[in-house]
């Protein structure tokens, strides 16, 4: 009997001792860039397949009241990674002077500030192994002459297999790089200078003014600075063939490449197929540290469904909706692979998986031959780059996480990309930021815990919140979750195209954020319940009545103590030092 009892004593010290030793929860992320909310079937889309999303819904959290910090991919990942709005550290669009939606270039110069806190670098902080593959666009903190461009290493992350900047449609086919058009003047006077330099030379050289090697070494010059203008001319200047101040070619020699870790692999990178490789990734990281006493936290953020369209050739024709849904529905494969993976590993039960998207469908988006390859944004208004409109910035939410949140529940709680950083770390069971990160002290995060509300569903806390809607550095809405109202009021709004919650048509267009496109409600604005009025279609609520006063007048008293207590620095995507090409800090790929 002493035998059986002392057997009886070591079993339970042991299930003890490795309950006290279990291993935190793994992390998966997905993220997709530019997919609208209307684009998956657990979302309302009937035509469009998306069942390995679906499923993911059916066995969480599904959230329908999910809002990104911004309505474009730079700023909305930051806000996604540090909890903070992007405003707080200038990653958003200046409201004047020389604009950029976005980081356009590997050497840019503007990226998420070093003194930033991200759930990598938390993570990591908790002893995690952190991964990221896919889509970084925020910034590579390249040395001189390319040797090694960080990125995500610097921030967290212990491993980076993915594309540096974002997917540009000059990243598909090939460009014209020599041309001489005669119709430009710069061009004419390239012409005349050449000829006028060559006839010089021989000239003197046959009347013995110069001797052989000299004329030879400045003819060799001559052509050496000529050609140097005509490179600036023809691929680095401003005119109709150079967006943003490079041209096609450039922009896709300079941009479109790979990386593992702080190194190029591939160049330029290989569209069809990137998915598929991308996955294979991913199910490496997984079966590498499957078994490994500490925790993982895997950031699969796809190429999908930004422009350029493509997909590997099983996926091709499939959808019907042309090459967006082709796309739409190869994201869905790429998720089911790598839970397939999960699965197949024995992670499901201790890995917490998050779905969600950048931004709303780019509702402008079509090909030059006019095929659509815009997301969807269902009945919500705006899209892509409309900071303060609903289909700009309500995305996909969801959460799973097998005998803890449960399954298939749909939760209409306003909530933020920006609360993952603190709800994993409730979640996980870790100290909050500022205890477990002590540089993090000062960095106020705009991001809540919503642990709370996953765990319990409907049951949970709700607790009155407001959020803020910025297009670029300009606020342009201001939202009031008191719990029996979910008020919205706009400051300021795009100038749709008549008919539509658009503004035009192309893969470049998009409605701007400031001046002439913009109208300023500031003086009188706009109010809306999106409880009674989910989808504004109503005219809003008027400013005579008491309801209005009051809301309009709590709403712009905090916008006024949010600014006197938030010093904003200048935008970093408003100078043309930060978002001009670099040749000097330019990564190269010897084995490409």
């Amino acid at each position: 009997m002493t035998r059986v009892l002392a057997w009886i004593w070591l079993v339970c010290a042991a299930a003890l001792s490795v309950a006290g030793t279990e291993r935190k929860p793994n992390v998966l992320m997905f993220l997709a860039d530019d997919l609208g909310i209307g684009d998956i079937g657990c979302y309302g889309n009937t035509t469009i397949r998306t069942p390995n999303i679906d499923r993911l819904a059916s066995e969480g959290v599904r959230l329908t009241h999910h809002l990104a910090a911004s309505a474009m991919c730079t700023p909305s990942r930051a806000a996604l990674l540090t909890g903070r709005y992007p405003v707080r550290y200038g990653l958003e669009e200046g409201p004047e002077g020389y604009l950029l939606p976005v980081i356009l270039h590997i050497t840019s110069q503007s990226g998420l500030p070093a003194d930033e806190t991200t759930i990598a670098s938390a993570l990591t902080a908790a002893n995690y192994t952190t991964g990221l593959v896919g889509k970084w666009h925020l910034g590579m903190n390249c040395t001189l002459f390319g040797r090694s461009c960080p990125g995500p290493l610097n921030y967290g992350f212990q491993s980076f297999y993915g594309i540096p900047v974002t997917l540009f449609q000059e990243f598909r086919g090939s460009h014209v790089f020599w041309k001489f058009p005669l119709h430009d003047r710069r061009f004419q006077g390239l012409a005349m200078a050449w000829m006028t330099a060559v006839v010089s030379l021989f000239l003197a050289s046959r009347r013995k003014v110069l001797g052989y090697c000299t004329g030879v070494l400045l003819l060799l010059a001559t052509h050496l600075i000529l050609g140097v203008f005509w490179f600036i001319f023809a691929h680095s200047s401003m005119n109709s063939d150079c967006r943003w101040g490079v041209s096609a070619w450039l922009f896709r020699y300079a941009n479109s490449r790979l990386f593992r870790g702080d190194q190029v692999v591939e160049a330029p990178i290989q569209l069809d197929g990137l998915s598929q490789r991308l996955v294979e990734e991913s199910r490496r990281f997984l079966e590498a540290h499957a078994y490994d006493k500490t925790p993982f936290f895997l950031m699969h953020s796809f190429g999908h469904v930004h422009t350029p369209m493509f997909s590997a050739p099983h996926m091709a024709g499939r959808s019907k909706h042309g090459r967006y849904g082709d796309n739409v529905e190869e994201m869905d494969e790429s998720v089911g692979k790598v839970l397939a993976t999960l699965a197949e590993l024995g992670l499901e039960d201790n890995t917490i998986v998050y779905f969600t998207s950048d931004q709303g469908g780019h509702l402008e988006a079509v090909e030059d031959n006019g095929e659509r390859i815009g997301g969807h944004n269902g009945r919500f208004k705006g899209g892509k780059r409309q900071g303060g409109s609903e289909g700009g910035i309500r995305v996909p939410g969801i959460f799973r996480w097998p005998g803890h949140i449960p399954s298939g529940v749909t939760l209409d709680t306003p909530t933020s990309l920006m609360d993952l950083l603190p709800t994993l770390l409730s979640l996980a069971g870790l100290p909050q930021l500022h205890t477990l990160v002590p540089r993090a002290m000062g960095k106020e995060l705009d991001g809540e815990d919503i642990s709370e509300v996953l765990l319990k569903g409907a049951k949970g806390a709700r607790t009155p919140r407001l959020f803020l809607h910025h297009c670029g550095m300009s606020l342009h809405a201001v939202r009031m979750d008191t719990g029996d109202h979910v008020y919205k009021m706009h400051l300021a709004k795009p100038k749709w195209w008549k008919g539509s919650t658009q503004c035009g048509w192309h893969h470049t267009t998009a409605c701007d954020c400031h001046g002439a496109n913009v109208t300023d409600l500031s003086s009188q604005p706009e109010l809306y319940d999106l409880l009674s009025d989910p989808y504004e279609d109503y005219p809003p609520i008027s400013p005579d009545s008491s309801e209005y006063k009051s809301v309009v007048h709590d709403l712009k008293d905090y916008v006024k103590q949010w600014r006197k207590g938030v010093t904003l620095p200048p935008s970093q995507l408003s100078t043309m030092a930060n978002g001009l090409w670099k040749p000097f800090y330019q990564p190269h790929c010897l084995t490409c």
